[in-house]
C-alpha cells in the first residue's frame, strides 16, 4: 500500500521506508522522520498512517491485535488486550489507593470531549446517532460504570474506539517550516523512543531497568518505556521532571483503555504513588487543571485507526499550538488558547514500545 501512495504522490525516486509498531507505528514513524531530519540528510519527510478495522468485526479485530502480544503463550492462551490492562489496571488501583470510578473519569472526560470535535468518532457514532443510547447525553461517571463490564475493572467505556482512518504529517527542517508553511508548524523540541519486555508480568524480573529506577521497578503496573522515553524527550527540551506538569500546556495521551491514560500522568512524572491519587480527583487533566489531556476526545472518543494513531495525536497537538483547533473544534470549550509547550504520547502492546514527544510554538 505504501508504494502505491509513494507512486500517487509522484515520489518515485526517493526513498521510503514502511513502519509497523503496533499502537506506537505513527510515533515510531514520527521519531524516524525526526531523526532523519535531525541528522542532516533531509529537509522534508513526510509520514503517514492508516487503518481500516471495520473490515472485520469487533472481536476479530481484538484477535488480530493480540498478535501484537506475546503470540507463544498469552494469546494461545485466549489473551487480548483488554485482559491484559484490566490485569495491570487492578493491580495499579490496589498500589495507588485508586477505584474503578477513578479511571472512569479519564473516560467522561475524553469522550465528553469528542463530542465537542466534530471530526471525532464518537461525535459522529454516538453523540449525533439517534439510536445511540448516548445521543446528545453528557456521560457521568455513573454511564461509564454502568455500561458493560468487559474485564474487571474495565468497562466497555473504558475501552477505546476501533476505527477507520488515516493522517499525514511533514517533519521538516525550521527553516524549511519557516519558508513553506510559517504560519502551520511547530518545533519538536524533545523526542524519546523506548522498549520493554512483551510481557508485563516479565517486568519485574528484568534487571535492565533496576540500576536506574531501583529494585522492584517496573513492576507491570508501570510503564517503564513512558518513563524513559519521556525522560528522553524533557531532557532534550529543557523540562526539569519534577516541573514537568506545570511545564506542559496541552498532551496527547495515548487512553486506549482509561486506565493507562492514568498509568501514564505517573510514567510521566506529574504524579506519583503519593499523589496520584488527588492529582486524578482533582481533575488535573481536564480542560481547567494543570494539564489539559486529549481534549478532542482520545483514542476513546477521536479514535484508534492504530497505524495513524501517534501521528492524529500530534496533529491534534499541535493545533493547539498554533491556533487552529477552534476551525475543527465545535466551540471554544476544547480549545487550550495561548498554549506553548505540548507533549505527544504514543504506545504500543502492554507498554512494549512507547514514544513520547515535546512539541512548542515557534
Amino acid at each position: 500500500m505504501e508504494w502505491v501512495i509513494h507512486d500517487h504522490l509522484g515520489l518515485v525516486g526517493l526513498p521510503h521506508v514502511r513502519i509497523e509498531n503496533g499502537g506506537n507505528t505513527g510515533g515510531s514513524a514520527l521519531y524516524g522522520a525526526f531523526l532523519a531530519v535531525r541528522s542532516g540528510l533531509f529537509d522534508c519527510v513526510g509520514v503517514f498512517g492508516w487503518e481500516e478495522m471495520d473490515n472485520v468485526t469487533q472481536s476479530q479485530g481484538s484477535e488480530f491485535i493480540a498478535l501484537a502480544s506475546d503470540t507463544r503463550y498469552e494469546a494461545l492462551a485466549g489473551g487480548i488486550y483488554p485482559i491484559y490492562y484490566a490485569a495491570m489496571a487492578y493491580k495499579f488501583m490496589k498500589e495507588n489507593g485508586l477505584t474503578e470510578e477513578d479511571f472512569a473519569l479519564a473516560a467522561m472526560k475524553n469522550r465528553n470531549y469528542a463530542a465537542d470535535n466534530e471530526k471525532s468518532q464518537w461525535y459522529r457514532s454516538d453523540f449525533t446517532n439517534p439510536e445511540s443510547p448516548y445521543h446528545k447525553k453528557t456521560l457521568t461517571v455513573d454511564d461509564v460504570m454502568e455500561s458493560r463490564l468487559i474485564s474487571y475493572p474495565l468497562k466497555r467505556l473504558d475501552c477505546c474506539l476501533m476505527s477507520r482512518g488515516g493522517a499525514f504529517a511533514l517533519v521538516t527542517s525550521e527553516e524549511w517550516a519557516k519558508k513553506h508553511a510559517p504560519h502551520n508548524y511547530v518545533v519538536i523540541d524533545g523526542a524519546g523512543l523506548s522498549s520493554c519486555t512483551i510481557r508485563a508480568g516479565d517486568r519485574i524480573d528484568f534487571p535492565g531497568w533496576n540500576e536506574q529506577y531501583g529494585k522492584g521497578y517496573p513492576d507491570m503496573t508501570e510503564f517503564a518505556a513512558c518513563r524513559k522515553s519521556g525522560e528522553v524527550a524533557y531532557d532534550m527540551a529543557g523540562i526539569e521532571y519534577k516541573d514537568a506538569a506545570k511545564e506542559i500546556d496541552v498532551a496527547e495521551l495515548h487512553d486506549a483503555f482509561s486506565s493507562s491514560e492514568v498509568q501514564i500522568y505517573k510514567a510521566l512524572h506529574w504524579c506519583n504513588t503519593e499523589t496520584v491519587k488527588d492529582f486524578v480527583r482533582e481533575k488535573q487533566t481536564f480542560l481547567d487543571g494543570e494539564v489539559p489531556c486529549n481534549v478532542g476526545g482520545g483514542l476513546m472518543g477521536y479514535g484508534h485507526p492504530v497505524g495513524a494513531t501517534g501521528i492524529m495525536s500530534a496533529l491534534e497537538c499541535m493545533m493547539h499550538l498554533n491556533d487552529t483547533a477552534p476551525k475543527k473544534h465545535l466551540s471554544s470549550k476544547t480549545y487550550v488558547k495561548d498554549a506553548n509547550t505540548g507533549l505527544v504520547n504514543s504506545h504500543a502492546g502492554t507498554g512494549t514500545s512507547i514514544s513520547n514527544f515535546i512539541l512548542r510554538r515557534p
